[in-house]
């Protein structure tokens, strides 16, 4: 488990190199992706490993919303 009492680390951030959770990887029926706008595809297959951080996956989707 992490510092935060969650399950281990799934992924690694594609932008900023930290650790995180992914639910889906972790096997859990949601993640915590789901409570953010649906503005980017999330990553099937192989690629499922390059879903952001919740910090990036924020500034993100605020860089997005702001155009």
């Amino acid at each position: 488990m992490d510092k935060s009492g969650n399950q281990a680390p799934t992924n690694v951030c594609p932008a900023c190199g930290v650790r995180f959770t992914c639910g889906m990887n972790a096997g859990q029926p949601t993640c915590w992706c789901t409570a953010f706008p649906p503005l980017l595809a999330v990553p099937a297959g192989e690629a499922a490993g390059s879903c952001y951080c919740p910090d990036c996956l924020r500034k993100c989707i605020e860089s997005m919303q702001a155009r």
